[in-house]
């Protein structure tokens, strides 16, 4: 299992054609399996999960393509607070999650482009999207920030997340309708 990836900003860039587009059936496996790159567990837990995903009209998933080949993934929830929630649960809204490039494809822009991909299809629904980031990880703190978000709180639980306290920051960011 792989952390974060090393963070370098300002470092060169190669230019790739990508392709940024929702997931279809035949993604899901390469997508399980840049999930457990991260998280771990077993690929064929996180294709099933992936696949009721796709049957969610609240949840979209988009992938980055390069020659035909899969290199990246990001996904967009909708979260909505129980009752049985504790108070300090996340507000409801929908959420930025899951956001992984392939080792090989890392400081490309394709986080970028997943991002924005996203970001447009969560227009079509709300005013403001939601994510939530490890303090740990400064590439994708960096990302949030060129798209607009800004810290709501670092004393927040979301659930079915592991977070441990003061190690997550969660961010809001305003939508263009």
């Amino acid at each position: 299992m792989t952390g974060f990836a090393e963070y370098e900003p300002g470092a060169a860039r190669k230019t790739v054609d990508v392709l940024v587009r929702p997931a279809a059936d035949a993604d899901l496996t390469t997508c399980a399996e840049l999930i457990v790159t991260r998280t771990g567990g077993p690929v064929d837990e996180r294709r099933s999960r992936l696949e009721a995903d796709l049957q969610n009209p609240d949840r979209y998933t988009a992938v980055a393509e390069i020659d035909g080949e899969v290199v990246g993934y990001g996904a967009v929830i909708r979260h909505q607070i129980s009752p049985a929630d504790p108070p300090t649960t996340a507000p409801d809204g929908y959420y930025l999650i899951g956001l992984i490039v392939s080792n090989e494809w890392r400081r490309h822009g394709i986080g970028d482009l997943l991002t924005q991909d996203r970001m447009r299809w969560t227009t079509e629904r709300a005013d403001e999207i939601y994510t939530f980031v490890n303090l740990g990880n400064g590439a994708i703190l960096d990302l949030t920030r060129r798209f607009g978000f800004s810290e709501v709180t670092r004393d927040f639980t979301f659930p079915n997340a592991p977070l441990k306290p003061g190690t997550c920051v969660l961010l809001r960011a305003e939508l263009n309708r």
